[in-house]
């Protein structure tokens, strides 16, 4: 793969990763080693371990276990990742000439997984000890201020297509990158790449022998690049040593050897005591060493800008020369060297004169550059090197010939239903006029295709899939260059079909009901599919990615919506997917608290703002109040309505003159969550409202849970453990949760409580048991009357305490409705506006006029209508009203098909209209049961408003 000369100041970071993506070519004189076993490490895989045998399936989680079992001939390979290395390495296990020892990392790829070795300032990352015919490639090694790799009293070693760096030091530098001792000998250290960091790139130390240093690229080394002391046959060739804060290349302590075609890059340094000898020669070689050290075709790249130091080019026997000829012409050395080449680290520019100019013969001589390219002849470049069977460049990087693939080569055309026929060819050229061929895989599992460029090559994909193409162009020496195009299409002959479903969303247990969570899977063919809409069906809309999505949507108000997922494929055919989702409420408990006390006056509205109410957190669509009214000049009712809607003909409490009267009543607010309570009295009525709890679509929170109702308490028969009359100012405290169905968490329960046999007037108060001050009034009566009223209460441990504040004693009665709880399986709520779905004066829910008879049962349909769905309610919001019954007694509001529960629904006195909340459990068929327990006929009101629903979801 060709790449263009790199600008002036490119990172050496990014130069070293240029190298690496062109992959590593050939190049070393070892034998052809004779196969052997692999052992694998990688650290990173669940299943390695140190005392396996290193299979792919089984590696060894350290190199270090590798490395004491590894034999003649093996290889071990070396996997995981850059960001955890591997700790010091220390071998100490040799090959054979016939069969060596290789240690591999994987391919140096740009950006993907690259196992290395790390060291310490006292453990080089890799020792190399006491072995011989060992080779170690193609990994990157990193020290924190030792050496990278010590070779020590070894023999027949290669060090090939390493990466060695480490950050650079903010004081004296120490350690040299690859350290060859002076017991050691025939040792190569070829094609790496040394970043900054260490005090010497590569250090032959005194009395090794048989050294070659080639075609290595070595970056601002702080006391030398390659420094050779008291080393015999020590060959360094063709290494590119840039910007080094002292000698580029030296040779001293009477070495022996050969310094041919290397690049010293000079880039002006100044002194530091990071950089101590800015101005020291690019090359040296002492006098004890000149008459052993032969040198030519060396370049002298010395930075001539005025804010350079001066700084000599050579150092030969103790006297330093400016330039390359007054080197050669006093020393009779370097004949071939030049100076004066502004080359910087990279691909020499086209025409320059490190090309072709290089010594093919000289020891250590590559076929390869340290990337693996080949060495080649630049056709536009007049040859000035020695040698005919390569024509090598000057360093460690050669100049490629540029290979130009138009753009709009491309297949054509690029997309169609399988099976169809697509053709491509290339205009491809290169810079020296070669003769190009090209190969092209279709990327279809096909064997390649191959012709001279500018010749057409025609492919038919007979299956559906996206493919791309691979065109490969190779010039006359064996480069290449590769291009992808971006996707060819075989269509399938149907569209990928689209899917979508829909979850609630839930948090911790709680719910938000006015939220979706949906799901689009990936679709099948996903290659296939350009674009997925998803539409929400509240007027918005977002697009997603072609992958598994799970949007988060919260919707704007409760309802029922219908959301579609579009999907368009690559042909522009689309399909669709939806479903639907209910958008409720679920209920926020709040601590009971009187907001407001005020006197509606004849025929006048209060207007109760959110912020009375506490109806202005997120989302709030409803409220459920408790109203007391106390005073009233005249008989009446209040009716509770939204604020800005017309006044419904329904009734929230009815009271008379000179009596308490209490009720509790759920009402649907504004945006803003206003609400208006019109008096119908014909006098003035005080009244005081709290509110024990709020509806909303867009808070996580509780969902109702209507039960089969049963009495919890009743002191006439020591139900609920307490027998006999409360006393006047005396409480009891009744366990609610923990028992018939109420779990332990929940977060409040509905009563029914009545207070009968009464010996004063009086009234009841409810309690959360540990919450001082949060409580709620109960029902109020008068001397011998049974009053009832049904409550919500907040829960705290489970337990709720009654206390009668009447004087006298009184029996009371506590009936279990419902709760609110995060067990799955609860209901949301769904407001509506107030509606009265039963008159038995007009016949309205029964179809004719009839009060209903004593001890009769009424059967009320309360689904399929007034806003209430037709399926999934579980129960009612009711307000039941009794209007002034000739006799005394109680009304049981229950589920339809379900046996009669003995409990209190509404309580009626002869002459007093009496009403009542009422959460009732809907029967399956849609149903509830009203029936009369009193003496005598009553007519009978119900106001619906709202329904409880368990939704599908989908």
């Amino acid at each position: 793969m060709h790449r263009p000369r790199p600008a002036v100041g490119l990172s050496l970071a990014v130069i070293a990763v240029a190298g690496v993506m062109s992959g590593w070519g050939t190049g070393t004189a070892m034998a052809d080693p004779v196969s052997g076993g692999t052992l694998y490490v990688n650290h990173n895989s669940q299943a390695c371990s140190d005392s396996g045998a290193g299979t792919e399936s089984r590696p060894f989680c350290t190199v270090q276990a590798a490395a004491d079992l590894v034999t003649p001939g093996d290889t071990v390979r070396i996997l995981g990742f850059d960001n955890d290395p591997y700790l010091a390495v220390t071998l100490t296990r040799s090959g054979t000439r016939d069969a060596p020892i290789t240690f591999t990392g994987e391919p140096l790829l740009p950006n993907g997984p690259q196992a290395s070795l790390t060291g310490s300032a006292s453990a080089p990352a890799l020792t190399v000890r006491g072995v011989h015919d060992v080779r170690v490639e193609s990994l990157p090694l990193s020290d924190e201020g030792g050496d990278g790799v010590a070779v020590t009293g070894s023999d027949h070693v290669t060090l090939d297509r390493l990466v060695i760096n480490r950050p650079a030091p903010s004081g004296p530098a120490t350690g040299s990158a690859v350290e060859v001792d002076g017991t050691s000998s025939s040792v190569t250290v070829s094609r790496n790449w040394i970043g900054p960091g260490s005090a010497y790139g590569v250090r032959v130390r005194s009395g090794a022998s048989q050294v070659t240093v080639t075609t290595d690229v070595i970056t601002t080394m702080r006391q030398g690049g390659i420094a050779v002391t008291g080393a015999t046959g020590a060959d360094v060739t063709s290494n590119t040593v840039w910007a080094p804060c002292s000698t580029g290349i030296s040779m001293d302590g009477g070495s022996s050897g050969v310094v041919e075609n290397n690049v010293a890059i000079s880039t002006g340094s100044r002194q530091s005591s990071t950089c101590p000898t800015p101005t020291a020669p690019l090359y040296t070689v002492s006098p004890d060493s000149t008459g052993q050290v032969t040198g030519d075709y060396n370049v002298a790249a010395n930075d001539a800008a005025p804010s350079a130091p001066a700084r000599p080019e050579y150092s030969w026997a103790g006297t330093s020369y400016a330039t390359s000829a007054a080197f050669r012409d006093a020393t009779g050395q370097g004949a071939h060297d030049i100076d004066g080449v502004m080359e910087y680290l990279g691909m020499p520019v086209e025409h320059s004169p490190l090309i072709d100019s290089a010594d093919a013969t000289a020891p250590g001589e590559l076929t390869t550059d340290y990337v693996g390219r080949p060495r080649v002849d630049d056709r536009l470049v007049t040859d000035t090197g020695t040698g005919t069977t390569t024509h090598p460049d000057r360093g460690a990087i050669e100049r490629q010939d540029t290979i130009d693939i138009p753009s709009d080569d491309a297949p054509s055309p690029t997309q169609g239903i399988a099976p169809f026929d697509t053709s491509i060819k290339t205009d491809a050229t290169t810079s020296w006029g070669e003769a190009l061929t090209y190969s092209i895989d279709f990327g279809d599992g096909s064997a390649p295709a191959h012709g001279p460029a500018g010749t057409p090559i025609t492919h038919t994909y007979t299956t559906p899939g996206l493919r791309t193409p691979l065109i490969t162009v190779t010039d006359t020496d064996g480069n290449s260059r590769t291009t992808s195009y971006g996707g060819v299409v075989a269509g399938t002959t149907t569209p990928p079909a689209a899917a979508l479903s829909m979850a609630p969303d839930t948090a911790n247990g709680s719910v938000n009901a006015g939220s979706a969570q949906f799901t689009a899977p990936e679709p099948a063919d996903s290659w296939e599919v350009a674009s997925r809409t998803l539409s929400f069906g509240d007027g918005t809309q977002q697009n997603l990615a072609i992958g598994t999505e799970q949007p988060l949507h919260q919707y704007p108000a409760p309802g029922t919506y219908t959301a579609t997922l579009t999907q368009t494929d690559r042909f522009g055919r689309t399909t669709t997917a939806r479903t639907t989702f209910h958008a409720a409420d679920t209920f926020v408990a709040t601590d009971p608290a009187y907001d407001t006390e005020k006197t509606i006056a004849a025929h006048g509205v209060l207007k109760l703002s959110a912020a009375t109410l506490r109806a202005d957190s997120n989302g709030v669509d409803a409220a459920q109040l408790q109203i007391v009214t106390s005073g009233a000049k005249a008989n009446g009712s209040l009716t509770l309505y939204t604020a800005g809607t017309a006044r419904p003909g329904t009734s929230s409490i009815t009271f008379e003159k000179g009596r308490t009267a209490l009720n509790e009543a759920t009402v649907k607010v504004t945006p803003t969550g206003a609400v208006d309570l019109y008096n119908s009295g014909s006098g003035a009525v005080t009244v005081n409202v709290a509110t024990v709890g709020l509806q909303s679509h867009a808070q996580y929170a509780d969902t109702y849970h209507p039960a089969t109702p049963v009495r919890l308490l009743d002191t006439r028969n020591h139900t609920g453990g307490v027998t006999g009359p409360v006393a006047g100012n005396h409480s009891v405290t009744l366990t609610v949760a923990g028992a018939h169905g109420v779990p332990a968490g929940a977060a409040a329960v509905v009563l029914d409580v009545t207070a009968t046999t009464t010996k004063s007037s009086g009234s009841l108060v409810l309690s959360t048991h540990g919450t001082p001050g949060s409580s709620l009034t109960g029902p109020y009566w008068t001397t011998g009357q049974t009053a009832s009223a049904q409550i919500v209460l907040p829960l705290k441990d489970g337990k709720v305490v009654l206390r009668n504040a009447g004087k006298g004693s009184a029996n009371l009665v506590a009936d279990l409705v419902g709760w609110y709880g995060t067990t799955a399986g609860g209901s949301e709520f769904l407001p509506t506006a107030p509606a009265r779905i039963l008159n038995t004066r007009t016949g309205t829910g029964t179809g004719k006029v009839a009060r209903l008879a004593a001890h009769a049962t009424l059967k009320l349909k309360v689904t399929g209508a007034h806003g209430v769905p037709a399926t999934g309610v579980t129960a009612v919001d009711l307000n039941l009203t009794v209007p002034s019954p000739s006799g005394s007694g109680y009304l049981v509001a229950y589920a339809d098909g379900t046996p009669r529960p003995g409990v209190y629904s509404l309580n009626f006195t002869k002459g007093h209209t009496a009403a009542n909340r009422a959460l009732v459990k809907v029967g399956t068929d849609g149903e509830i049961d009203l029936y009369n327990a009193g003496t005598g006929p009553v007519d009978v009101y119900a106001d619906l408003l709202g329904d409880y629903d368990v939704f599908p979801t989908g």
